[in-house]
């Protein structure tokens, strides 16, 4: 693919129960290897009163 390689994605899904989390997660896992397998990547997943930590801290690292 051409083209210069400075884009990102970041998304908040709220209102899910454990295993849609971790299904979504898987997902996007998938989907990230599958599509840009050399990026970089953190994917977490918590408590919906948490968002801005998560994001910042940020736990699974994901290929690349």
């Amino acid at each position: 693919m051409a083209g210069k390689k400075d884009k990102s994605v970041v998304a908040v899904i709220s209102g899910l129960t454990d295993s849609q989390a971790a299904r979504i997660s898987a997902d996007i896992m998938k989907s990230k290897q599958r599509n840009a397998p050399s990026g970089r990547g953190t994917i977490t997943s918590g408590f919906t009163s948490s968002v801005g930590s998560l994001l910042q801290k940020g736990t699974k690292r994901i290929g690349g």
